[in-house]
């Protein structure tokens, strides 16, 4: 059974070990994880979006050998 405490400063979890796969229990801490590192970020909206077209546009240029034939690559 999954049983949640909250306090004034925190909320505790508990998950017992059997009753969740560690990889899917991976999947469901990782953006809490994530919200909580940039929770005191203060980057904005556009310059997040702008980060992420450019970390994409980079993953293309480094990757896009394995998708596409070499006579139509850019």
């Amino acid at each position: 059974m999954i049983t949640i405490e909250s306090t004034d400063k925190e909320v505790r979890v508990s998950i017992p070990r059997d009753e969740m796969d560690p990889v899917r229990l991976e999947h469901l801490l990782r953006p809490l994880r994530l919200e909580a590192a940039v929770s005191g970020s203060r980057m904005t909206d556009e310059e997040a979006d702008r980060m992420a077209e450019d970390m994409k546009a980079q993953w293309w240029a480094e990757n896009q050998h394995r998708f596409l034939p070499s006579d139509i690559r850019e």
